[in-house]
């Protein structure tokens, strides 16, 4: 939709296991990670850091962030985010106990979520953003774009403040997306805003241009968004859903445990009715009972799958980019998902308001 490129997502680094995987990493990486980052073979996205993770988030300077971010470039670098800023931050306890207040007899609203807000409310958090990646972009002495990263939260505030950041010279953006999936209560309308800001940037910035969204790595989201005009991703859900919670996936987007398919004989058939030709290290060659056998024992082994399903999704994307369109109706026939549909569904719906 409005782009003329290839697609690429960048997993979360993991010490000794993403050598030929694209990865994100944070600019205040630990010294054992950026050790190991030294013999990382692949493409590399720089973030800005979550500062909503931070311990001391005054310590988050543009300064000290595009510093850090220069040592940790190499030639497989395609990008540095310039430092996001959204209500919510250290400084807003004023409007975060408004929108407490707002929502307090709907339920224990725990979680104060910024993109609910007018956009008019966020005009000067629009304006910091685009200062960041001004300056960042000025001040940058690598061989790495800066993506200018601002935390837009609608079609029309998307429109705007990217064709602004447009027409002052950036050629490469990003937004940070977490926090619209995060809230369960408000997940359908997370979502809905995410295409259409996709939409909104993709109106206003050039056709060869990159955008990435960072904070997503749903296996059902992402072809959506890359049919939307999302150049790129980030995400940590094929690596921490295996390790975590001992999660593996197939290509149909279905995902059991280690253990259920272990145990459970329907399951497991269900399951590699869809990857039993998968071809990642793990699977490539085995009967299936000795693949849920070193599933349920080595937790590495899940993430090498799951990255591989990832990586798989990637190339038919980029496969099928002339005609995105006839993909997406050919997943939607391969994965047979109610959740996918209504996806499809949510996305038809924000094109047509919109006039696609």
């Amino acid at each position: 939709m409005k782009y003329k490129g290839t697609f690429e997502f960048f997993s979360t680094f993991l010490e000794g296991l993403t050598d030929y995987i694209p990865v994100t990493i944070p600019y205040n990486l630990t010294p054992s990670k950026r050790r190991a980052l030294e013999n990382h073979k692949s493409l590399r996205f720089i973030h800005s850091g979550n500062w909503w993770n931070m311990k001391n988030p005054e310590r988050r300077t543009k300064e000290e962030i595009l510093t850090r971010q220069i040592e940790l470039t190499n030639e497989k670098t395609i990008g540095l985010m310039s430092k996001n800023v959204q209500p919510g931050n250290h400084d807003l306890k004023e409007e975060e106990n408004r929108l407490k207040k707002l929502y307090k007899k709907q339920g224990d609203y725990k979680k104060f979520v910024y993109w609910l807000l007018d956009s008019s409310n966020l005009i000067k958090y629009f304006k910091k953003n685009l200062e960041n990646a001004d300056w960042a972009r000025e001040n940058n002495k690598s061989n790495s774009p800066i993506y200018c990263s601002i935390q837009v939260n609608n079609y029309e505030s998307a429109k705007n403040w990217f064709e602004i950041a447009s027409k002052k010279g950036h050629k490469f953006f990003c937004i940070g997306v977490s926090e619209f999936l995060k809230s369960p209560k408000f997940k359908k309308d997370g979502i809905q805003r995410l295409f259409e800001i996709a939409l909104g940037i993709r109106e206003v910035i050039n056709e060869k241009s990159q955008l990435h969204y960072s904070g997503v790595a749903s296996y059902y989201l992402i072809p959506i968004l890359a049919y939307l005009g999302v150049s790129s991703f980030d995400g940590s859900t094929p690596v921490t859903s295996a390790l975590a919670y001992g999660t593996i996936f197939n290509e149909k987007g279905y995902s059991q445990s280690a253990n259920n398919l272990k145990e459970n004989d329907k399951k497991r058939k269900k399951f590699f009715n869809a990857s039993k030709n998968c071809e990642c290290n793990v699977c490539k060659g085995k009967k299936v009972r000795d693949i849920v056998e070193i599933f349920s024992k080595n937790r590495n082994s899940r993430v090498i799958h799951n990255l591989a399903i990832w990586r798989n999704l990637i190339y038919e994307i980029n496969s099928n980019r002339n005609n995105l369109g006839k993909f997406m109706e050919q997943l939607n026939m391969r994965f047979n998902s109610r959740y996918f549909r209504n996806l499809l569904m949510y996305r038809d719906e924000i094109l047509e308001r919109y006039g696609y």
